[in-house]
């Protein structure tokens, strides 16, 4: 009878340790997704920090990770900015705050865009079961080529938009030019509006 209540009470001293490393598994694990880092990372930086007590395996990372609420992505694309960029944006903005709605109908807002013929330059992800990649609902149909792109220019302001101008070969200073004489001018008569 005392040999089973040391076994009992054994199990229960393991099983506490164990919910200990899982508590401080999980905070250390949020914490080290707050970076940039791969699953495989994290399970390094763990077994360190736990002085080898935890072992864990990638798998192991991502799955704790979910439990807590965090889901693994592509990180977001966005032009790196400087210090002197994010002081002069926030200095354009404090410029133009007090401007009224008057002042913005007269803006004319420009672009340039690339645009696919057939299907999309980002990432796609399906869910799937095993068995089921060549299903029409796992694929994603190509053609040949990338099935091409244009590129074009446009403008818009408060009165609506302007006239669109299709980009042959690669824009260069002279031709971004030669589409604001060519369709800048015309576009600001079209809306009402004086350069």
């Amino acid at each position: 009878m005392q040999g089973d209540q040391d076994c009992i009470s054994e199990r229960n001293l393991t099983l506490q340790h164990n919910l200990s490393v899982l508590s401080s598994f999980r905070e250390l694990s949020t914490q080290y997704s707050r970076c940039r880092m791969s699953a495989a990372s994290i399970a390094l930086e763990v077994a360190e920090a736990e002085a080898q007590l935890v072992s864990a395996q990638s798998q192991t990372i991502r799955h704790t990770l979910q439990q807590v609420g965090l889901h693994g992505c592509r990180p977001r694309r966005k032009p790196l900015l400087k210090l002197a960029h994010n002081k002069a944006c926030k200095q354009f903005a404090e410029s133009n705050l007090p401007k009224s709605m008057n002042y913005w109908k007269h803006v004319l807002w420009s672009d340039e865009t690339k645009i696919n013929l057939f299907g999309s330059d980002g990432v796609h992800h399906v869910w799937q079961c095993p068995g089921e990649e060549y299903q029409e609902k796992c694929i994603l149909p190509t053609v040949e080529h990338g099935g091409g792109s244009i590129m074009v220019w446009g403008c818009m302001s408060a009165a609506g938009t302007g006239e669109l101008s299709f980009i042959e070969g690669n824009m260069d200073s002279n031709m971004y030019c030669d589409i604001l004489k060519q369709k800048m001018m015309p576009s600001l008569q079209k809306l009402g509006r004086t350069a």
